[in-house]
């Protein structure tokens, strides 16, 4: 199925031959949505990716795997260099959960596709003002569905959500001790619901969380979109390439300057859209720098990489009371009842189709270990095999859920150009009292509410989704207050669109996903019907 896919792969030579319609830098969600629209449409479209666009290992396990050989990272779907952050002060170096090929991060995610709320899209108070998105759910809505149809989402509707029903594909049924939980969230007064999936349910299915699928079952961001997009005979991809810098003036992109190995060339095309992640989309935004741009791309009010946000990862074990099977594919509940609560937004609570196994609780512990003040101590981070053991055994029948907790924006929380780290980029981001207020409370509510089965907390203090970042090209109608304007069009530039995360200008409480699908071809649509309107004047 994938041979026409692999078939669009060109060399930079025949890239820089001819002026494309459209250049899309990244192959994640957000530019490979655009790229199956704009393709669908006719329009010639460049894929220009960091990553493979084949895998040489792709059974490799997800979360156990630590190999920091960059090639070995690339050939499971991985990024290839540790992060650089700096959290209240303190620097580190981690392994994010971040993919890196045709798919991007969707070809490590867990599938998860849920829409954000009306209410995400504001007016809404945050500690630095009121935030709004600059257009509303209901303009999106269409494009939550077709995003929805495009990876073959199932699940069941949300009861809460009582104005807004709309059809899903169904799931398969829970395995025993699923329903057990879902049945005893229902006595405690909650309402649970199937978790929005982008699978399509083989037998056998196992979601594929953290790894790359073999089976065709995870609808990963190349097999919903650029498979089809080949199809066309309008999708070319240029892999193994990174975007040095974008050469624009005031009003319009001429061109991108891209590497791949030691060779320089310029990529030219009718319109560029910057999918590169809210990690990346801004580094390159600010290492894009001219006489016309001494700031950096779009960055005259210096608004490119601040407003990072993640959401914050929960991790609950729970105990079912009683023997059941849990044979069969796991990650299956979703509840929203505190998705806002008290006048406090909180987030969504799920499965994560986990149990509390050796392997899970020792990446839990590494992970947090990788963070902390003795993290230079090897020796230590080995030994935190003895207590992950001892855990998993106390722990070993315990099911892992985790609640998608809502972060806010700040401008001193951002990303910026740092050649060097070994990713070229550095986080910068401070934890604020609100914050940690709100998980304390989200703990509390937790407690009073699920009585019914024993559970235990599996982090503790602030847990950041690095898996998760979005915020740092934000979109508004202010120019000096945003970076993209309703449309995703940088502020000043006319051929210039984003549409990976960074664009939200705020979080949410749900998996980000779907919202930048949804986004990407409500984008693609609008950008078509200004060439049309330009074409026919």
């Amino acid at each position: 199925m994938k041979n026409s896919l692999y078939q669009s792969v060109i060399n930079l030579n025949s890239a820089t031959q001819q002026q494309w319609d459209f250049a899309i830098v990244g192959a994640g969600v957000g530019g490979s949505s655009a790229a199956y629209a704009l393709t669908n449409k006719g329009y010639s479209v460049l894929l220009i990716e960091k990553g493979l666009s084949r895998f040489s290992d792709p059974g490799a396990s997800g979360i156990t795997q630590e190999t920091e050989d960059p090639e070995e990272r690339l050939g499971t779907g991985r990024w290839p260099t540790k992060l650089t952050t700096k959290i209240d002060g303190k620097t580190s170096e981690i392994w994010a959960p971040l993919g890196c090929g045709l798919g991007g991060s969707s070809l490590l995610y867990a599938a998860a596709m849920g829409r954000l709320e009306p209410l995400d899209f504001g007016p809404q108070d945050t500690p630095q003002g009121q935030v709004s998105w600059p257009f509303s759910y209901q303009e999106l809505e269409p494009y939550y569905a077709a995003a929805e149809s495009l990876f073959s989402v199932s699940g069941t509707a949300n009861p809460l959500d009582k104005q807004r029903p709309h059809k899903l594909k169904m799931p398969p049924p829970m395995t025993e001790v699923d329903q057990h939980f879902f049945d005893s969230f229902q006595s405690s007064g909650l309402n649970p619901y199937r978790l929005p999936l982008a699978l399509k349910n083989r037998e056998g299915c196992v979601g594929c969380g953290g790894f790359l699928c073999q089976s065709g079952c995870k609808q990963d961001a190349a097999e919903s979109c650029l498979v089809p997009a080949a199809n066309t005979g309008c999708l070319h991809i240029l892999d193994r390439t990174e975007v040095v810098s974008i050469d624009a003036d005031r009003e319009k992109v001429h061109g991108l300057t891209v590497k791949k190995g030691s060779v320089l060339e310029t990529i030219r095309a009718k319109v560029f859209i910057l999918s590169a992640g809210a990690y990346f989309s801004p580094v390159i935004l600010q290492k894009s720098i001219n006489d016309d741009w001494p700031k950096g791309l779009g960055n005259d009010h210096d608004r490119v990489g601040r407003n990072l946000m993640f959401h914050i990862s929960e991790h609950i074990g729970i105990w079912p009371r009683g023997n059941f099977s849990d044979k069969g594919f796991r990650k299956t509940i979703a509840l929203r009842d505190f998705y806002k609560r008290d006048n406090e937004k909180f987030g969504e609570f799920q499965s994560t189709g986990i149990t509390a196994g050796y392997g899970n609780v020792l990446y839990f512990l590494r992970t947090k270990f990788d963070q902390g003040r003795f993290r230079r101590f090897t020796l230590l981070r080995h030994l935190l095999r003895i207590p992950a053991f001892i855990a998993s055994k106390i722990l070993s029948e315990a099911t892992v859920f985790a609640c998608i907790l809502e972060d806010f924006p700040y401008l001193e929380n951002r990303i910026l150009w740092d050649p060097q780290t070994p990713s070229n980029m550095r986080v910068e981001y401070t934890v604020h009292e609100e914050l940690t207020f709100r998980i304390k409370k989200f703990r509390k509510l937790l407690r009073q509410t699920v009585k019914s089965n024993f559970m235990f907390p599996m982090t503790e203090g602030i847990w950041l989704n690095y898996g998760h970042p979005c915020g740092t090209c934000s979109a508004g109608d202010n120019p000096e207050a945003s970076v993209v304007d309703r449309n995703c069009k940088l502020h000043g530039i006319e051929n210039l669109y984003v549409v990976d995360s960074s664009f939200m200008p705020s979080s949410g409480g749900a998996n980000p996903s779907l919202t930048i699908t949804a986004n990407a071809l409500r984008v693609a649509d609008h950008i078509a019907n200004q060439l049309k309107v330009t074409s026919q004047s």
